[in-house]
């Protein structure tokens, strides 16, 4: 059975005795749960892949502490942690066919043979490649997909305590991506073994993970689930992160409610989408959001509208997309707006109205966008 998976104020210092020493990881602290498919999403450099690799035991942390369960794994060396890895290269060797791949784990522990053709052939039945395991090729005579779903088999034949996975579908085209990250969820949730997804793709961290965490610059900014940091984002940041957010100057007229700068348009947001790392002065500068589907593209002005000229229009599928420019002043960057169905008569270059529907936005610090 898994056991929780605990940092507490892990410290990681690159070159600490250099005259230039990189901070990675800053004060580090929360737990994963037994079990828990867990995500750590942020953009290059934010310390996720040292998170990682300082779990797995390949990098050693500068100070604070790595639990498992109540064991104390920090300075435990790499081979006696019974952790899984998988890389975003797959790392399989070409020279041995797919059952020796998966069982080099198992050889290297000096299993019996018979329990290792026990072990070989089922976890290659939960991942899916038992026909291919009769035939037995090298892996390169297989897909991406199932090379990579022969990874993860090895990586799981041993029993590990904790699965790790680094980028693990970042070599893979869009669809394959979309499929693999729902054969990931299936066998983490099969085997219930604690596992950690490293990747830089909100998307593909809301589909797969229970629990994300979002950092930045080597802080943990935000955890909870894909829903939690979806609809409350604690800042701009987050909020732009994960998934789109357009973001409006704007000047605080009450705590849950802001003036649009140089228009006469006041939203008023729930509380609890009033985001603020400390309550700012009624007249200070703060950051109006609204998602894409927050937002609509009308044909006719109104009191609460703002003009602006469509840039481009993208069909997605579901929704169309509109990339409207409006009044620098007011938003310095091009708002993305979705709409459910093409708008008659509207075309790139033409003059539209865009609209903040009621209620739906929220109010951030205008010095966490970035």
């Amino acid at each position: 059975m898994s056991l929780s998976l605990t940092y507490q104020h892990v410290n990681k210092i690159f070159g600490e005795q250099s005259k230039n020493p990189v901070h990675a990881l800053k004060d580090v602290s929360f737990t994963i749960e037994p079990g828990e498919l867990f995500c750590l999403l942020g953009p290059s450099g934010c310390g996720k892949t040292t998170l990682l690799r300082s779990t797995a035991g390949l990098e050693s942390i500068t100070s604070g502490q790595i639990l498992y369960g109540d064991r104390d794994i920090t300075a435990i060396p790499p081979f006696r942690r019974n952790i899984g890895m998988v890389f975003q290269s797959f790392a399989l060797y070409p020279h041995m066919n797919i059952f020796e791949n998966v069982a080099y784990g198992l050889r290297v522990r000096k299993t019996p043979e018979a329990i290792v053709k026990e072990k070989v052939t089922e976890v290659m039945e939960l991942v899916g490649l038992t026909e291919e395991l009769k035939r037995n090729p090298s892996p390169t005579g297989l897909s991406g997909g199932q090379q990579q779903r022969v990874a993860i088999a090895r990586a799981l034949v041993y029993d590990p305590d904790i699965l790790l996975l680094d980028e693990p579908l970042a070599n893979l085209d869009a669809k394959l991506r979309r499929y693999m990250r729902a054969e990931i969820r299936r066998i983490q949730k099969a085997t219930g073994i604690t596992t950690i997804f490293v990747t830089h793709d909100q998307e593909e961290a809301m589909a797969i993970g229970d629990r994300l965490a979002v950092l930045r610059m080597g802080v943990v900014e935000q955890i909870g689930t894909s829903n939690d940091l979806y609809t409350c984002p604690d800042s701009a940041f987050v909020s732009n992160f994960i998934g789109k957010m357009n973001f409006f100057n704007g000047t605080l007229t009450s705590p849950a409610s802001a003036t649009l700068d140089n228009t006469p348009i006041t939203i008023t947001v729930k509380e609890e989408k009033a985001r603020f790392a400390a309550p700012p002065a009624v007249g200070s500068a703060v950051l109006i959001g609204a998602r894409p589907e927050q937002m609509e593209v009308l044909t006719s002005p109104a009191s609460d509208t703002i003009e602006g000229v469509v840039q481009i229009i993208q069909h997605l599928g579901q929704v169309v997309r509109y990339e409207v420019i409006i009044d620098p002043s007011i938003s310095d960057t091009p708002l993305e707006i979705d709409m459910p169905c093409m708008i008659e008569g509207v075309f790139e270059q033409d003059q539209v109205f865009v609209r903040l529907k009621e209620g739906l936005s929220s109010l951030f610090d205008v010095e966490e966008r970035n």
